[in-house]
C-alpha cells in the first residue's frame, strides 16, 4: 500500500465520515469485537486508513505494508485512537472554519 500525502488531509466532504467514526468508535469500545471488525470499520474511512499507514510506515522498517489490518497490527490499539483523536480534531477544526462567516 502507498499512501499519497494528499489522501490525509481533510477537507470539508470528510465531515459526512462522521457517522463512520462513530461506528468504529463503538466498535473500539466492544471488549467482543474482532480485529478484523475494526480493519473493515478503518477501510470504510479512507482518510483514517491513510493515516494509520502512513503511521505504520513511519514507525516501521518495512517498506511495504499490505493491508489496513497490519498497519493497525504495527502501531497497536494507542496509535490507532490517537490517529483516530487526530482525524475528529481536525474535522472539528475544519467545520469551525466552514461555519465561520469570516471565511
Amino acid at each position: 500500500m502507498v499512501v499519497d500525502p494528499s489522501e490525509c488531509k481533510i477537507t470539508i466532504k470528510h465531515l459526512s465520515e462522521l457517522p463512520k467514526i462513530t461506528e468504529l468508535l463503538h466498535a473500539l469500545n466492544d471488549p467482543l469485537a474482532g480485529g478484523k471488525n475494526v480493519g473493515k470499520l478503518v477501510t470504510k474511512i479512507p482518510v483514517l486508513a491513510a493515516r494509520v499507514v502512513e503511521r505504520a510506515l513511519s514507525q516501521s522498517r518495512k517498506k511495504e505494508i499490505y493491508s489496513i489490518d497490519q498497519a493497525i497490527n504495527m502501531v497497536g490499539n494507542r496509535g490507532l485512537e490517537s490517529e483516530l483523536l487526530t482525524l475528529l480534531e481536525d474535522l472539528t477544526i475544519k467545520k469551525a472554519e466552514a461555519e465561520d462567516p469570516r471565511s
